[in-house]
């Protein structure tokens, strides 16, 4: 074989190869299957070449429209024949998933839409159902994202709880309306009164400060679930510094939540690769409480660095991270960020 054939046959492999990875994006949505056509008419182009060159006293004889071909361009048009015949069947593939793809973002902007319209002075209404809603990452069928609405100490059956905490680990107190709160309460143990009266979360959770008087932005620090595990399944707590305090302004979101993200899963991994068989997540809208933070900005953030840990780490053992959704506001936008995803599979 010579080396001109060689590289033809290299260049024609390798643009069939770029052009398949290109047709399956998800922008390509509507005419994926069309452009396995070129893509198949690229490597028999090449496997003619390569077979021809390699073995010339080989012949391929058929006929095509009238005319006779043998060889190599009997062996392309065979090819190229049985490719026409299989994408006349793909159309319709395309369009479902045309009308799939489009009715997925009419969606998503309804749900904005809506979200925009509320009338300001309608308060959010705290969701009283625990429903949860889940897509598989597109191409990736391990590992799914979603939500799940309602106060969370109603929450079963999840292995990792999420606590947005300050950068001094410093727990709220049991009667403020906080995700801090609720961890802290329920995973404590309570007198007959329903009074805490051994704070179990909060003491380790202090031990592990071993004296220190904070700690850097998107660090995490884990502990164990205390009398959550009991009663919700809980296996581990993770307390990330999502906030930031300042004397006579209070608190507000922390710059990176990418780093907490990134953080808080790199730890579930690490647990999990240590033996603790941790596969979900639920994960609060970090700094969304007292975090003086943007609602919509906040999800579209969680979600896309989510995304983007699981396309760097396929081999992650966690299955499944669930936003939090407590009131109705946080469920549209949630259920908004997650059907405009372009990397999530839309629900069947």
């Amino acid at each position: 074989m010579s080396p001109l054939h060689l590289t033809v046959t290299a260049v024609l492999t390798v643009s069939g190869v770029a052009l398949q990875i290109w047709s399956s994006a998800p922008s390509q949505i509507g005419r994926q299957y069309a452009l396995q056509l070129p893509v198949i008419l690229l490597y028999s182009l090449a496997a003619a070449l390569f077979l021809f060159s390699v073995f010339p006293d080989s012949i391929t004889e058929g006929r095509a429209l009238g005319f006779g071909l043998g060889g190599a361009a009997g062996f392309a048009a065979f090819f190229m024949l049985a490719s026409f015949t299989w994408l006349a069947r793909t159309r319709s593939r395309d369009e479902l998933a045309a009308q799939l793809h489009k009715a997925s973002r009419e969606n998503a902007g309804l749900r904005q839409q809506l979200l925009s319209e509320r009338p300001s002075g309608d308060a959010p209404r705290p969701l009283a159902q625990c429903a949860r809603y889940e897509l598989p990452l597109r191409g990736d069928r391990r590992h799914r994202i979603g939500m799940v609405t309602g106060n969370l100490a109603n929450v079963l059956g999840t292995d990792v709880w999420v606590n947005p905490e300050n950068t001094r680990m410093e727990m709220s107190r049991v009667d403020e309306h906080t995700i801090s709160a609720t961890i802290r309460y329920h995973g404590g143990q309570r007198d007959d009164a329903g009074h805490l009266s051994h704070d179990i979360i909060a003491l380790e959770l202090t031990q592990h400060m071993a004296g220190r008087s904070h700690v850097s932005p998107g660090q995490v620090l884990v502990t164990g679930p205390g009398e959550l595990r009991e009663s919700n399944q809980v296996q581990r707590i993770l307390h990330v510094a999502a906030v930031e305090g300042e004397p006579g302004s209070g608190y507000r979101q922390v710059m990176d939540l990418e780093r907490c993200i990134r953080n808080i899963l790199a730890e579930v991994d690490r647990l999990a690769a240590a033996g603790e068989p941790l596969r979900s997540v639920v994960l609060p809208l970090l700094g969304t409480g007292g975090g003086n933070s943007d609602l919509r900005k906040t999800v579209d953030t969680l979600l896309a660095a989510t995304v983007g840990y699981f396309k760097s780490h396929p081999t992650s053992r966690i299955r499944v991270v669930y936003l939090l959704a407590y009131t109705d506001v946080q469920a549209a936008a949630c259920r908004s960020a997650l059907d405009g995803e372009p990397e999530l599979s839309p629900q069947s």
